[in-house]
């Protein structure tokens, strides 16, 4: 019995032990998916199908005033604009997000030279539209608007013509003085007709959200993601046209402006 009794104990002290390791791991476990999940509400809050957005490259910038504010680590002189934070800055995931944000990105590309980075906040933009794209830009390029003209970066130009949602962008960057033109096709993603009817989904659901039927609520948020992936995953030919112009020409559109 004595035996048996030595064979019988040390298992059940191995069983204790492995059920309070067990259980230990398992809480542990439960506050790491706790912790994780309460972070990703704070930094992920979009519909998890917007998930891609995420692996949209940041639009890296040199700025002084983070510098010189002290507000970056040691040895820190960049700061990044990620679609996110277009995201965060409107209150939603959007078509005028993505269209800004492609933009910003293109002309960025377009002006500097491979391992460099620009500076925030030197640029100066001109659209043909005072709409949310612009602001988009604007806000992704540090492009503040005065009253001062000879202050302001960002204006608007209601003498350029073009084609029902055919929207034109003049971004020119002092320091190296270069500039760009940048024509977005908007209405090439779906066409305008069917742009037309979700327009009339968008205005009917702000006055009256029980307005809106689930059929046509479905066909907006369905086209709305589509549309957003093929602008950030250039999924869609002859959205933009991209042309770098003579400085000259982009100072002499600011002088009318300014004149104006």
């Amino acid at each position: 019995m004595k035996i048996k009794k030595k064979h019988y104990q040390p298992k059940i002290i191995k069983f204790k032990l492995l059920t309070a390791s067990t259980w230990g791991l398992f809480l542990i476990l439960m506050l790491v998916t706790f912790y994780g999940c309460q972070e990703t509400k704070k930094t992920c809050p979009w519909n998890e199908k917007y998930d891609f957005i995420y692996d949209i490259q940041p639009i890296i910038f040199h700025y002084d005033h983070g510098i010189i504010a002290g507000s970056y680590k040691q040895n820190q002189e960049t700061t990044e604009v990620k679609f996110n934070d277009v995201c965060n800055y409107l209150g939603h995931v959007c078509l005028c997000g993505a269209g800004g944000y492609k933009i910003s990105e293109i002309a960025i590309n377009s002006f500097k030279k491979p391992e460099e980075t620009l500076e925030k906040g030197d640029f100066i933009f001109i659209s043909s539209r005072d709409h949310t794209i612009s602001d988009v830009i604007s806000f992704v390029l540090g492009c503040n608007r005065r009253n001062d003209l000879e202050k302001n970066q960002y204006f608007i130009d209601p003498k350029i013509e073009a084609p029902k949602r055919e929207y034109h962008y003049f971004i020119g960057y002092p320091p190296q003085e270069k500039a760009i033109h940048i024509v977005y096709r908007k209405h090439l993603l779906i066409g305008n007709e069917l742009m037309d009817k979700l327009w009339k989904v968008e205005l009917a659901y702000d006055e009256n959200p029980a307005s809106v039927n689930q059929a046509d609520l479905e066909l907006y948020q369905n086209i709305m993601f589509n549309v957003i992936k093929d602008v950030l995953l250039d999924q869609k030919d002859s959205l933009f046209d991209v042309e770098l112009i003579d400085y000259d020409k982009f100072l002499s559109i600011l002088k009318r402006l300014k004149s104006e």
